[in-house]
């Protein structure tokens, strides 16, 4: 019997990011609560939205750790969280691995209806997947694993490769056929240094995203530097999308071998939102504002739409797909002329009483450079 579980270095590096995100959770409260609490529902409710990052996290490493494969002769039991599925060899029929999810299909008999406390999904009669059953099988299953941070995985795919058929599904099958007609002259061998090269760009500028709107939510210093960086980000991904002739996506439907770079998108908008709600407040500017953001919003979505390659109005997919990443477009939108307008904004300000919460208050009025007065 050989067993494979997660690796000790791999446990102690998700956890460490998982305190991270605790961190600045805690110190974004702390930070919050330092300025004052004006509206103690409005508090309770923001500290779970933080704090449902993290816990969520932890959640979900307490079950994957809690996984582990146990091979022997003829079978293997794949455990998780009280949970244990039992696949026969003779059972097996194919399988397909992306991106450290590995997608086992099989079949059951009697002794496996016993001993399993998996929920399998069953595989349609009339689906492409059935393909590569027998003809004596009356039903095929599926089930998904997560192997990321499994120690020795190389060995179980070995095992698997070397005794069961491999076979790309569902979103991968389809980009496989798309890359073979689209680039028939191409070499399986330069499509995948192109796929390599992409992925590499793709983490690239997902990591300096998420660091730039970190920065700028949290440690706003040089602070004028990164609230540019991150305006400038989205914008640059416009630019990624175009050149890299479809290889980069923003979006990523199931398994597809395409890498995203949506969070070059979507980052940026989260850290100019926390970072300009605390340190700008808007006079009577509300119309003005919303119609700067809707003009900006529509800019970005058209030059959006021209540079993408991976959106066929065609199909009913696109229409939903853009819908709900209109919501981060919009966002961002507002983000930026927020900042457009208060950061760049270098008139002198203007002693004015406004009202802030019911009470008549002396402050310092900024024209704004989009003529949204702020203070």
């Amino acid at each position: 019997m050989h067993i494979y579980k997660t690796s000790p270095k791999y446990k102690i590096f998700v956890w460490a990011v998982i305190a991270l995100f605790y961190l600045f959770a805690i110190s974004f409260l702390v930070y919050e609560a330092l300025g004052g609490i004006k509206n103690y529902p409005a508090f309770f409710v923001l500290i779970f939205l933080v704090m449902l990052v993290p816990v969520f996290h932890t959640i979900a490493a307490l079950v994957q750790f809690s996984a582990y494969f146990a091979f022997y002769d003829s079978y293997f039991e794949y455990h998780k969280w009280r949970k244990t599925i039992r696949i026969e060899g003779r059972n097996l029929r194919y399988f397909s691995y992306s991106d450290g999810l590995f997608k086992v299909y099989f079949v059951k008999d009697d002794e496996q209806e016993e001993k399993s406390s998996f929920e399998e999904i069953p595989v349609s009669e009339n689906s492409a997947e059935r393909e590569f059953a027998l003809p004596e099988d009356e039903a095929m299953y599926k089930f998904s694993i997560g192997i990321a941070g499994i120690k020795d995985a190389d060995k179980i795919l070995n095992w698997f490769y070397e005794n069961v058929p491999c076979v790309p599904g569902g979103q991968a099958a389809k980009d496989a056929v798309s890359i073979s007609s689209k680039y028939s002259t191409t070499s399986q061998n330069d499509v995948n240094l192109i796929l390599t090269k992409a992925r590499k760009i793709a983490t690239f500028i997902n990591w300096i995203s998420a660091i730039f709107a970190v920065w700028c939510a949290f440690f706003p210093h040089p602070y004028r530097l990164c609230i540019e960086l991150n305006l400038i980000v989205p914008i640059a991904l416009l630019f990624v999308l175009h050149f890299s002739n479809g290889w980069i996506r923003f979006d990523k439907k199931g398994n597809s071998v395409y890498p995203t770079a949506c969070f070059a998108g979507i980052c940026p908008m989260f850290g100019l939102g926390l970072r300009l709600i605390d340190d700008y407040i808007f006079e009577n500017s509300a119309g003005r504002f919303f119609v700067a953001s809707a003009i900006f919003y529509a800019v970005y979505m058209i030059l959006f739409l021209i540079c993408q390659k991976e959106f066929s109005f065609k199909e009913k997919y696109s229409w939903f797909a853009l819908l709900a990443y209109s919501v981060f477009f919009f966002g961002y939108s507002m983000c930026a002329v927020a900042a457009i307008n208060c950061v760049f904004d270098f008139s002198a300000p203007v002693e004015e009483i406004v009202k802030d919460n019911g009470e008549m208050i002396t402050v310092l009025l900024h024209k704004g450079l989009l003529g949204i007065k702020w203070y």
